[in-house]
């Protein structure tokens, strides 16, 4: 039944781009525009850092989820909490936490772009709050390694150098370009995977834009469902009060849209981190961060 559900849907999205080849034009190509610009110049350089922290076993801490999930924003706090499970820095159960925590757009995307003080606060202190018990945090004991294979290309630079007679160098010039070189590969794959997830949600939001029969309100708060910034963009377009703008801001930010949930889904699918935990959490963040704006802006 799953699998002809999925038929069924795959065929009517082929019958939909051939009925309505503009409105899917339209769409990727305002998610490719959005990913070319925007998405690669600012996160791509996050992402092969971060993957050359990991294989050099510098992604170590809890602070180093912490600092680039809350700098970088969505999907980096949850790629830096995969990577710490993956190394066994943390326990998984410490690192589901941390993917929590710290996947959230970051502070100068909430105070550059949305520019509502409320909404800054209704955001992130109840982050702030989901932070306490990360301190409490007991590191492990033993360390796991990135990449579990063999080959020379996936080995971190203190498994080559114990694997290294005593007289030899630790790093040589050959294995840190394998090791940047692997970053480089994995890096790439992961920025075309969020592109894709980008220009499919686009195309999205181009549909429920054409939707004029409904209200503005609703339309908005689906075109945020589905993709944050998009529905950021419109929210502060459509003329709404401050208080309706400051709701919709809130809810977006806090649950991430449909196109932040994939893209924390494509950088944390193998690490072992439930999707349904941190989308269950997602929820009560935006539920307590609704409760405190409404006492933030009356």
């Amino acid at each position: 039944m799953k699998i002809r559900s999925v038929h069924i849907v795959l065929g009517l999205v082929f019958i939909f781009l051939l009925c309505f080849p503009q409105i899917a034009k339209e769409g990727a190509w305002a998610g490719l525009t959005l990913w070319a610009r925007t998405v690669i110049p600012v996160l791509f350089p996050f992402i092969l850092a971060s993957n050359l922290f990991a294989a050099l076993g510098m992604a170590a801490g809890k602070w180093y989820a912490i600092l680039l999930g809350f700098l970088c924003g969505y999907p980096m706090g949850a790629k830096a909490a995969g990577d710490l499970v993956k190394q066994g820095a943390v326990t998984r159960e410490q690192g589901q936490w941390l993917m929590c925590c710290c996947n959230l757009p970051s502070p100068m995307f909430l105070t550059g772009f949305i520019r509502i003080p409320a909404v800054t606060l209704a955001v992130y202190l109840p982050a702030l709050l989901l932070l306490l018990p990360v301190f409490f945090f007991r590191p492990k004991q033993e360390k796991g390694i990135l990449f579990p294979d063999t080959s020379l290309s996936s080995m971190s630079l203190p498994a080559l150098s114990h694997s290294r007679p005593p007289h030899e160098p630790q790093a040589s010039p050959a294995s840190l370009q394998l090791l940047l070189e692997q970053a480089m590969e994995q890096s790439v794959k992961l920025i075309i995977k969020i592109g894709i997830y980008i220009m499919i949600f686009s195309i999205l939001s181009v549909c429920i834009q054409k939707i004029t029969i409904l209200d503005p309100f609703i339309r908005t708060l689906l075109l945020g469902l589905n993709e944050m910034t998009i529905g950021i963009s419109t929210a502060k377009s459509m003329g709404f009060s401050l208080r309706r703008q400051a709701i919709l801001c809130t809810v977006f930010c806090t649950f991430g849209g449909l196109s932040g949930l994939s893209q924390t889904k494509s950088v944390t699918e193998d690490t072992g981190l439930s999707m349904n935990y941190y989308i269950c959490v997602r929820l009560i963040h935006v539920l307590i961060s609704l409760g405190l704006l409404f006492f933030l802006i009356r």
